[in-house]
């Protein structure tokens, strides 16, 4: 019995924290200051009214609407006196000071309060619009520096592809003689070998090679060419991509 006591105790104190409680006695007694302030206040700016003007029943409502306004109106301008209230009983009396203030010039409160709540929105709006515009500034500066720096690479890349000019006068190799052997076998012919001397020191002069500028490097056809780089290509040798949709090698050290 006395284990299941400390079981229960030990797990009622590992229960999580509740939620805190509202205070409705507070909340009551703001109401209550509210009220009776808004009524004091709105028969105040009745008794106030040019006779022609009077309206008991609207200044007692206009009265009562400017003391519910007081809570936003405090947090407007920033003020703890809500907070203070419960650890100072002389707030209670400023509080209730500022809201028989509010219902004698109801009219004028609530336009005032109105437009200070709308300037701070549009000061808010305002503020956003122009991190917006900074950031779509900042984003644009970006992009362009990004164009730039590629135009750059795309400049140097070009500059390392030769002019791709095919003479008339070069013989083509049918390509079944090149299939019937192959490049990667280690007794190559010396007429074979010197294609591949020449095709390294193409690269060696430029790092990147077009089908075509290989051609003329080595005095071969397009076609056998393009046979020979197939299984260069395969053995790791050299390697084949993409620049603005022309077919560049490059061979790998």
């Amino acid at each position: 019995m006395p284990d299941s006591l400390s079981n229960i105790t030990s797990n009622t104190q590992n229960l999580p924290a509740s939620a805190p409680q509202i205070d409705w006695y507070f909340i009551l007694t703001l109401l209550g200051i509210m009220l009776l302030t808004g009524l004091i206040g709105g028969y105040a700016n009745f008794l106030n009214s040019p006779k022609e003007e009077r309206s008991l029943m609207r200044s007692l409502m206009m009265g009562i609407v400017a003391t519910i306004a007081i809570p936003l109106f405090l947090k407007v301008v920033d003020s703890n006196i809500l907070n203070q209230t419960q650890t100072d009983v002389m707030n209670y009396f400023v509080y209730a000071g500022c809201c028989v203030l509010a219902a004698f010039y109801s009219a004028k409160f609530l336009e005032g309060l109105s437009s200070r709540i709308i300037q701070n929105l549009q000061e808010k709006v305002d503020r956003t619009s122009e991190a917006v515009q900074e950031t779509a500034t900042k984003v644009e500066e970006n992009a362009a520096k990004l164009d730039e720096t590629s135009e750059k690479t795309d400049m140097i890349i070009d500059t390392q592809i030769p002019d791709t000019v095919i003479p008339d006068d070069v013989p083509e190799l049918a390509p079944e003689e090149l299939r019937s052997r192959s490049l990667l076998d280690k007794d190559i012919p010396v007429a074979t070998r010197s294609v591949e001397e020449k095709m390294e020191a193409a690269f060696g002069k430029n790092k990147l090679q077009t089908l075509e500028s290989l051609s003329k490097a080595t005095g071969m056809g397009t076609e056998a060419v393009k046979i020979m780089l197939l299984g260069l290509e395969q053995a790791g040798k050299i390697k084949k991509v993409d620049h603005r949709g022309k077919e560049v090698y490059f061979m790998q050290r």
